[in-house]
C-alpha cells in the first residue's frame, strides 16, 4: 500500500513537471504537505515536521500568524482582485514602506523577488542609457536572463559565464559582468575600464544564496563612493534581508542607502510580493507615459490581499522586541552548534545572521564565494539529508541558508539540537572510520 504522500506524488508527476513547481523544492522522498501551523508543517500522513525552510524565508512570524490571517479576512469582506484606479490600502502600505526603508522616496509593487530586480534593473539602464551591470559570484537576483547566472558554479566555472538554465539567451546575459564579492577593487577597475558603459552595480547586502556571507561595511561604502562617482545606480537586493533582519532592510542596519532596493518574501509572511523602493527621480518614470517612461504592469500590482499582508506583517515585526528575539534565537542556535561540532572534533562551524543559519563543512574566514569551494560538500549533504530523515525540513542542498521564524522558541530549537548532535556524532565516527 501506498502512503498519501507517495500517492500524491504519483499524481503530481503525471500533471506537473518533474512532480514539483521547482526543482529546489525537493526534498528526497514524497512529502506533500497539507497543513502549517507556528514553526510545524504536517503531510499528508499526519507527521509533524519543524520547518527550518519557512517558505525560502518568507515566514518570519511562522506560519498561519492569526495577525496575518486577521487582516486577510477583513480585507477580503470587502475588496477582491480591482486593477483599476488606486486603492487606499496600497497608499497606506507605500507610506509605511516610506516612512522605514531608507532609501524610499517611492515604492512600486509587483507580485516576486524575480519581477522586482527585473524591474529595478531595467530602471537603472532607462535611468544611465548604459546597458552593463554588475553582479557577484554566488549572488542570486532572480531567474531572468539578466542575472541567472554565477550561482553555485565549480572551480572550473569560476570567471566563466555560467548559466543557471538552458535557454538564458546570450544576447541579454552578456551584458552581465561577474565579479567576486567583498572586492571593491576589482569593480572599481572594472568601472574604470569601462567608462560610462556599467548602468547598475546589483547586490545582496548579505549574500545568503551562498549561506551567510556577510558584506563587508568598507566594501559597502566602497560600492557607494564608486557608484556615486561614476554615475552608477547602486541596487541592494534585499529580498531576504529585508523585512527579516529589518523592517527597513539591510541598509537600515548598515547604514548605507542604496538609489534603489527591492524586496519580496518576508514582507507579507507568505502572500505574494515583489517591492521596488527608491529615489524619486529614478522611480518617477514608472509613473510616466510617453518618452522616458519605464513600463511596470501586471494585474496582480498590488492586489489588496498581499497588501493586507505587508501592513499586518510591518505592525507585527514593528512591535518592541521582535527583531532582538530574532537574534537571541539565532544566535543561541548558532551558539549551541558550535559547541557540538567543537564536542565532536569536527572541521565545521555554524554561521549566519540574525534568524538565518546553516553549517559549513570547513573551517576559517570567509568573504567571498571562492573561499566556499573550501566546504565538504558531501558531509553537507549528508548532514542535510540526516536531519530531513528526522524530519526537519531543509533545502537540501549544500551551502543554501536555513531560517527561523518567531515561533521557533528554545523548546523547538533543543529538539533540532538534539538531533543534530547525535547526526555530528555520526558524522565524526564515520570520518574517523
Amino acid at each position: 500500500m501506498t502512503t498519501h504522500n507517495e500517492a500524491i506524488a504519483l499524481r503530481a508527476e503525471a500533471v506537473i513537471p518533474g512532480g514539483l513547481l521547482s526543482p529546489s523544492r525537493r526534498l528526497g522522498s514524497p512529502i506533500a504537505f497539507a497543513r502549517a501551523d507556528g514553526p510545524y508543517l504536517y503531510d499528508a500522513d499526519g507527521a509533524r515536521y519543524t520547518d527550518y525552510h519557512c517558505a525560502f524565508g518568507a515566514n518570519v512570524l511562522g506560519h498561519r500568524h492569526p495577525a496575518i490571517s486577521a487582516a486577510i479576512n477583513e480585507v477580503g469582506d470587502n475588496l477582491d482582485l480591482v486593477g483599476a484606479g488606486v486603492l487606499e490600502l496600497e497608499v497606506e502600505v507605500a507610506e509605511l514602506l516610506v516612512n522605514a526603508i531608507p532609501c524610499a522616496d517611492q515604492v512600486a509593487f509587483c507580485s516576486s523577488g524575480s519581477e522586482a530586480t527585473y524591474h529595478a534593473l531595467r530602471l537603472a539602464r532607462a535611468y544611465t542609457g548604459r546597458k552593463q551591470i554588475i553582479k557577484f559570484q554566488g549572488g542570486y537576483h532572480g531567474w531572468h536572463d539578466y542575472v541567472a547566472m554565477n550561482g553555485q558554479s565549480s572551480r572550473q566555472m569560476l570567471g566563466s559565464f555560467d548559466p543557471m538554465s538552458d535557454g538564458i539567451l546570450y544576447d541579454a546575459a552578456r551584458y552581465t559582468k561577474i565579479l567576486p564579492y567583498n572586492d571593491a577593487t576589482a569593480v572599481e577597475e572594472y568601472i574604470r575600464a569601462n567608462p560610462s558603459e556599467v548602468a547598475a552595480i546589483i547586490i545582496e547586502p548579505i549574500a545568503h544564496n551562498m549561506g551567510a556571507v556577510i558584506a563587508q561595511n568598507q566594501f559597502l561604502h566602497d560600492l557607494r563612493r564608486i557608484a556615486t562617482e561614476n554615475g552608477v545606480i547602486l541596487i541592494f537586493d534585499e529580498v531576504i534581508t529585508g523585512f527579516r533582519h529589518a523592517v527597513g532592510g539591510y541598509q537600515s542596519i548598515v547604514g548605507i542607502t542604496p538609489d534603489l532596493a527591492t524586496f519580496g518574501k518576508a514582507a507579507t509572511s507568505g502572500y505574494p510580493i515583489g517591492i521596488v523602493a527608491g529615489r524619486r527621480d529614478i522611480m518617477e518614470r514608472v509613473g510616466r507615459t510617453g518618452e522616458g517612461a519605464v513600463f511596470m504592469g501586471g494585474t496582480f500590482n498590488g492586489t489588496p490581499s498581499s497588501m493586507a499582508a505587508v501592513k499586518a506583517t510591518v505592525q507585527e515585526l514593528s512591535k518592541p522586541g521582535v527583531y532582538e528575539r530574532l537574534f537571541e534565537l539565532g544566535d543561541y542556535l548558532r551558539g549551541q552548534i558550535d559547541g557540538i561540532i567543537t564536542r565532536h572534533g569536527l572541521k565545521a562551524q555554524a554561521a549566519g545572521f540574525g534568524s538565518v543559519w546553516l553549517v559549513y563543512f570547513f573551517d576559517g574566514e570567509f568573504k567571498n564565494y571562492d573561499d566556499l569551494l573550501r566546504n565538504d560538500n558531501e558531509l553537507d549533504m549528508r548532514f542535510r539529508r540526516a536531519l530531513i530523515a528526522g524530519r526537519q525540513i531543509f533545502q537540501p542542498l549544500q551551502l543554501k541558508r536555513l531560517y527561523l521564524s518567531l515561533s521557533h522558541d528554545e523548546s523547538v530549537l533543543n529538539d533540532t539540537l538534539d538531533l543534530i548532535d547525535k547526526t555530528m556524532a555520526d558524522l565524526a565516527r564515520s570520518a574517523a572510520a
